[in-house]
């Protein structure tokens, strides 16, 4: 008999799984509808042995303490800034646009001027939006935001969802930011890197507790029936997330 389900093994499904074993002392069974754990942190060797990320690349990086040491229980690290150049004519500029990216788009007086400019109207190690640049009364920051729209956005968004960055909400033009600093890191939170044994195994060490059991390659619909009012109640708060869970009264588990 458990006490709590959990559906999905990624990330939050897996450390919502722990708190709730190690912490509450629940027994949880986990469903995972994939055959494998991690979510789309998933990744594994591939036939030469190399650690191949399945859905893509992925790398850790938080600002908040509690969450890396969390994490660091169950994983060494690899620390990592990642770093992004884009092609623009026949030069390699940093991206986000920052104040290295400045200084070689334009000659030495006017991006020292400009880089003046920029850290009077939004502060030294500021994150400006595109949009939000464009916006500024000051031509000459105007021009900045017209460069960076030009050669890195617009192309950026029409190949990526054919549409230009005013017709993309403002919180996906936003997570590519013009930045005034000398950061050429992508992002700019303290701890950045990806696991020294890959995401599987800290996975495989989060949801290694006696009192969770996890089943992968089964769609909860195939194991649950609802047959009661479902009652809901908050059972997990963690600084980093909120989980909403449901409690097992109106299920019944299909072996």
């Amino acid at each position: 008999m458990y006490d709590c389900i959990v559906i999905g093994a990624g990330i939050a499904g897996a450390v919502s799984a722990r708190k709730l074993a190690e912490e509450a002392g629940k027994k949880v069974l986990v469903l995972e509808r994939r055959s494998h754990i991690g979510g789309n942190c998933y990744d594994e060797p591939d036939e030469h042995g190399i650690l191949i990320h399945n859905y893509g690349p992925h790398i850790f990086h938080t600002g908040i303490e509690e969450v890396y040491q969390y994490l660091s229980r169950f994983t060494d690290w690899y620390v990592f800034g990642h770093e992004v150049v884009a092609k623009v004519g026949d030069r390699l500029i940093p991206v986000p646009f920052n104040l290295n990216t400045l200084h070689m788009v334009y000659e030495k007086e006017k991006a020292d001027a400009l880089e003046q400019k920029l850290i009077a109207a939004y502060g030294e190690g500021s994150r400006v939006p595109i949009m939000k640049l464009r916006e500024n009364e000051d031509p000459d920051i105007r021009e900045i935001a017209q460069f960076v729209y030009e050669n890195v956005f617009l192309k950026y968004t029409m190949k990526q969802w054919g549409q230009k960055p005013e017709d993309i909400s403002p919180e996906v033009t936003g997570r590519v930011p013009v930045l005034v600093s000398y950061d050429n890191r992508y992002f700019q939170d303290k701890y950045q890197g990806v696991p020294k044994e890959g995401f599987t195994p800290m996975f495989e060490r989060m949801l290694d507790h006696e009192n969770i059991t996890v089943e992968t390659g089964v769609d909860c619909k195939e194991r649950l029936r609802l047959e009661h009012r479902l009652t809901e109640r908050l059972s997990i708060r963690a600084h980093w997330m909120s989980c909403l869970t449901v409690s097992l009264e109106g299920f019944h588990i299909v072996p």
